[in-house]
């Protein structure tokens, strides 16, 4: 009776292990570590990649976790512009708001750490601190996103990783959504960080990233007026624009002394509500005028008009 029960149990497992179509065991470990973000307004449905594949072997066993592993989105390489890029046929990525860093690829001489900053992110900025083995990066940018019970906004904060090969790729990630709210201003921030410590050639690197992305609600430019004023405070000349229309820069007349920056949006009561902006000139800096578009998923895009002054270039 007890060699009948051994090969039944025998029997079942070696059933088991058939069907579960074990693979060959993989003696190279999956390590990679966080770097950033990248902020879509829809949600990336990304498949599981180990759907319908053999259970991979780690040490042995089967290592059952890879079955609830998130799908990945690689990015590629381009060595045209010497930087990554996520594939533009995905649903979302197009428009989407890179917020990470990454060290280019091993086939490519001197090894850099590349700023991904771009999209519809605003005010976004990076710091890079170097050791002897530890590499830490603080990343921070700001959203801008339309409030009111019509709104459409929506983004999803889909983390970045990097692996030991040079590959970067992204999982999906979380929402948050701007529906139902009223008022301008801060919404919240939301701030992610990771430690990771991978040994390589008997030596210990260690990296860290911070990312802190702020949300804030900003009703929709409608059209912007630039009043050009001259030392009598008389106006010299008044132009208006759709806010997809601002041009990359703005000729100032001969006399004018500064500009007045009116935008119009489109706020929940009967008038609109009109902000305005003085700037006058100042030889020691560059100044432009600063503008956003509201895009048809509810996110705010900044837009940058270059003023160019009687006399300057």
């Amino acid at each position: 009776m007890k060699k009948i029960i051994a090969l039944c149990l025998l029997t079942t497992i070696l059933l088991a292990l058939s069907a579960c179509q074990l693979a060959k065991e993989s003696t190279v470990p999956d390590e990679y570590w966080m770097v950033g973000v990248f902020i879509t307004t829809t949600h990336l449905d990304l498949p599981n990649p180990h759907e319908g594949q053999p259970i991979p072997i780690r040490r042995g066993r089967p290592d059952f976790s890879a079955l609830f592993q998130q799908g990945r989105l690689y990015a590629q390489w381009d060595d045209e512009i010497g930087n990554f890029r996520f594939p533009d046929d995905v649903a979302g990525i197009a428009e989407g708001m890179s917020l990470f860093t990454a060290i280019n690829p091993p086939h490519v001489p001197n090894t850099t750490t590349i700023s991904h900053l771009g999209g519809a992110l605003s005010g976004g900025h990076t710091h890079i601190f170097h050791g002897d083995n530890y590499v830490r990066v603080e990343l921070e940018g700001t959203v801008y996103m339309v409030p009111g019970a019509a709104a459409n906004a929506v983004i999803f904060m889909n983390p970045v990783y990097q692996t030991t090969a040079g590959e970067v790729f992204l999982t999906s990630g979380n929402a948050f959504s701007s529906h139902g709210l009223l008022t301008e201003g801060r919404i919240f921030s939301t701030n992610g960080a990771e430690t990771r410590t991978i040994t390589e050639n008997g030596a210990e690197n260690t990296n860290s990233v911070s990312v802190t992305v702020n949300i804030y609600s900003m009703f929709a430019p409608t059209r912007i007026v630039l009043l050009q004023m001259d030392k009598y405070h008389q106006v010299v000349s008044s132009t208006q624009f759709a806010p997809e229309e601002m041009p990359e820069s703005y000729n100032l007349e001969a006399t004018t002394a500064y500009i007045i920056i009116e935008t119009h949006r489109d706020a929940p009561d009967t008038s609109p509500a009109i902000t305005r902006e003085l700037i006058v000139q100042d030889p020691t800096q560059s100044r432009g005028i600063s503008t956003f578009t509201a895009r048809e998923d509810g996110v705010l895009e900044g837009r940058w008009t270059k003023i160019i002054w009687p006399g300057g270039e």
